[in-house]
C-alpha cells in the first residue's frame, strides 16, 4: 500500500473469510474521468469488473461528502450493476457521519459507514457482503496452486511483462501503457495454457541500482524480490531492439543469486528488422555479458502478437520439470567417476579421489560428491566444467546446479 493517490493501477485479488464462507475480493484502480492514457485504461478495467462482480462495494469519502464526480459515477455504475453497496469511509466518530444522508440520494439501498484506518464497522460490512453475495466456488484451490509451476516474470520497465500475461490470459488484466513503470503491484495469476496450468507472479519493473531507490520505486524493488523468492522459474524478459543493458545484467544476477531456474525471453521480436543478425548477436553476447545465465535457453518472442509464446511456455514447463528432478545415486556415481577419470584434478600436488555421489536437494538440484577434498580445495573452473557436463548429460538447460565436495574419512 502507498499513501500516494493514484498508485493503485492494476487490480489486486485476495480472499476474505467470514462465517463459513470464502469470498474473492477485487481491489480495483481508482476511477478517474481523465482521458490520460493510463487512467483511461484503468477506468475501462474498473468498468469490466463492475459488470462481472456479484456485489460492488463503492467506496466514497464520508468526510468530504457527496461530490459532482460521485453523482456522475453513480449513473455509470447503475448501468453496469444492480447490486451495489455504498461504503462511506473515513467515518471515525458519530459527528463525522452528518453527511451520510446525502449518499442515500444516489438511490442505492445500503450506505455503510466505516473507518478503514481504525477498523470501525468492518464486521457490519462483512455481514452485508455475506447476505448480498450468491456463494460460488473459488476460481482455484490451494492444491492447484501448489502443483503448478510458479513463474516470476522479471525485466526492466516497459519490456513487455504485462503484455506477456495478457497474451496468455487473452484478456486485459494488467494495465499496459507506453509509460515505463506502469505496473506497480505484484499479482499472482493462475493461467491455463494448452492444457497446462502455471501460477504467474507478474512483477513491477526492476531498477538496476538498489541503494539509491526510495519511496514507490523502493517498494517496487522489494516486491519484485519477494516474487522471485516465491517462484521456481524466472522468465527474464529482454528488449530485442535495445539489446543487453546494465539493468538486464543486474536482474540476471539477482535470478542467479536466488538459484532459480530461468528462461530468457527476447521480447518485441515483431518489430525487429533483420532477425538473423539480431538473434546471432544475442546468442554471442549472452554468454559474455551474462555468463552466470549462459546455460539458460533463449526464446525470441513477441508478447504483443503471440509469436513463439508457445515455445516460451514449453521451455518454462520443461525447465520446471528438470528443476525438481530426481536422480539415481548409482547413475550419478558412474557419471562423475567417468568425468573425473577423463580429466583428473589436483590441489597442491594432491590428486582428487572420488568415492561416490548422491542427490541431497531439489529445486535446485544439489549433488554431494564424496571425495578426499572439501569445497575450498576444488577450483570453481573445475566445478563449472562438471556442472556443464552434468547439465548436458541430463538435459538440465536453464537449471542452476549446486555441487558440494565433502571430505570423507
Amino acid at each position: 500500500m502507498s499513501p500516494e493517490p493514484g498508485t493503485t493501477r492494476d487490480w489486486i485479488q485476495g480472499d476474505i473469510f467470514w462465517g463459513e464462507h470464502t469470498y474473492s475480493l477485487i481491489d480495483t484502480g481508482g476511477y478517474e474521468p481523465s482521458e490520460e492514457e493510463v487512467l483511461s485504461a484503468v477506468r475501462q478495467q474498473v468498468e469490466q469488473w463492475v459488470k462481472t462482480a456479484d456485489l460492488v462495494l463503492w467506496v466514497v469519502d464520508g468526510k468530504e461528502g457527496l461530490t459532482a464526480v460521485d453523482q456522475s459515477l453513480c449513473q455509470r455504475i447503475r448501468r453496469l450493476s444492480d447490486n451495489v453497496v455504498v461504503v462511506a469511509n473515513k467515518i471515525d466518530d458519530h459527528q463525522q457521519g452528518d453527511l451520510l444522508p446525502d449518499f442515500y440520494r444516489l438511490g442505492f439501498n445500503q450506505v455503510i459507514p466505516v473507518s478503514a484506518a481504525h477498523g470501525k464497522n468492518i464486521n457490519d460490512l462483512l455481514d452485508v457482503i455475506e447476505s448480498s453475495v450468491s456463494l460460488r466456488a473459488r476460481t482455484h484451490t490451494d492444491a492447484e496452486e501448489e502443483a503448478c509451476p510458479k513463474v516470476a516474470v522479471l525485466g526492466r520497465p516497459n519490456v513487455g511483462k504485462s503484455s506477456l500475461l495478457n497474451c496468455l490470459l487473452k484478456e486485459k488484466r494488467m494495465i499496459i501503457s507506453s509509460e515505463p513503470g506502469t505496473t506497480r503491484d505484484a499479482i499472482d495469476t493462475l493461467v491455463q495454457f494448452n492444457q497446462k496450468k502455471f501460477l504467474f507472479v507478474d512483477t513491477a519493473g526492476l531498477r538496476s541500482k538498489k541503494s539509491k531507490v526510495s519511496g514507490l520505486e523502493g517498494l517496487t524493488r522489494i516486491m519484485s524480490e519477494k516474487a522471485l523468492d516465491k517462484c521456481e522459474v524466472a522468465v527474464l524478459m529482454l528488449n530485442a531492439v535495445e539489446g543487453l543493458v546494465d539493468g538486464d545484467t543486474a536482474i540476471g544476477r539477482l535470478i542467479e543469486s536466488r538459484k532459480k531456474a530461468c528462461v530468457v525471453a527476447v521480447n518485441k521480436w515483431d518489430i525487429v528488422q533483420d532477425r538473423s543478425i539480431v538473434s546471432q548477436w544475442f546468442r554471442q553476447h549472452q554468454p559474455d555479458e551474462m555468463p552466470f545465465l549462459a546455460y539458460c535457453p533463449l526464446v525470441f518472442s513477441s508478447a504483443k502478437t503471440g509469436h513463439k509464446v508457445q515455445d516460451l511456455m514449453d521451455q518454462v514447463w520443461q525447465v520446471r520439470q528438470s528443476y525438481d528432478k530426481n536422480f539415481d545415486a548409482e547413475d550419478l556415481t558412474s557419471f562423475f567417476w567417468t568425468q573425473i577419470q577423463e580429466r583428473p584434478y589436483s590441489y597442491k600436488g594432491k590428486k582428487l579421489k572420488f568415492n561416490g555421489a548422491q542427490q541431497t536437494g531439489h529445486a535446485p538440484p544439489v549433488f554431494l560428491l564424496k571425495t578426499n577434498m572439501t569445497d575450498d580445495h576444488v577450483h570453481f573452473s573445475y566445478k563449472r566444467r562438471l556442472e556443464n557436463l552434468l547439465r548436458e548429460r541430463y538435459q538440465l538447460k536453464g537449471v542452476p546446479i549446486i555441487l558440494k565436495f565433502r571430505k570423507m574419512k
